[in-house]
């Protein structure tokens, strides 16, 4: 339930939702088609007799297949949820090593906070880190599909950034 990790939704479409919405639906199409290509290309190779390259092409269509699984399920999240408002610093994020580290500890508008699990920590993401009360959106639900998006801030970065993440508490007031 969006209630447990989100706050109520506020009135009107935040600025940049619509932005943050088409950026996942286009990820989700370039991994869908990759998808799609790579298994056309292997079928084109195992009927011309060449099942090595063949087997090799299908294993790797199944990196683009889970990152379509992935962004599937992320998008849905999003268009499920609405975005809502938020202030986002972003801690420890690893620059070093390529499995995703450090945390999102987000402040919604009505006072509530969640902690969030950065799920990717591309260089954009390590480029935020460490800076305090960042303006973004936070969309998703559950564990394992929630979006946050910071809108970009001139002249520091140019475009926004968009990075998945999961649920590490649920929703809470902090005690006055």
């Amino acid at each position: 339930m969006a209630g447990d990790w989100l706050p109520p939704k506020e009135p009107g479409e935040p600025e940049w939702a619509a932005w943050g919405t088409a950026r996942l639906d286009a990820s989700l199409r370039r991994f869908v088609v990759s998808t799609v290509v790579a298994v056309l290309v292997a079928g084109v190779f195992l009927f011309s007799g060449l099942p090595v390259p063949a087997f090799g092409l299908l294993a790797l269509a199944a990196v683009p297949g889970y990152w379509s699984f992935f962004r599937a399920r992320q998008a849905d999240a999003v268009r499920r949820t609405g975005w809502r408002t938020a202030t986002v610093t972003v801690t420890g994020v690893s620059t070093t090593g390529t499995a995703p580290t450090g945390t999102a500890a987000v402040r919604f508008s009505d006072g509530s906070r969640i902690d969030l699990r950065l799920r990717e920590s591309g260089s954009a993401v390590r480029a935020i880190s460490e800076l305090p009360g960042l303006p973004a959106l936070v969309a998703g639900s559950g564990p394992g599909a929630m979006t946050v998006l910071i809108p970009p801030k001139p002249p520091w970065r140019e475009k926004p950034v968009v990075f998945a993440a999961r649920a590490g508490t649920y929703r809470w007031l902090p005690e006055s």
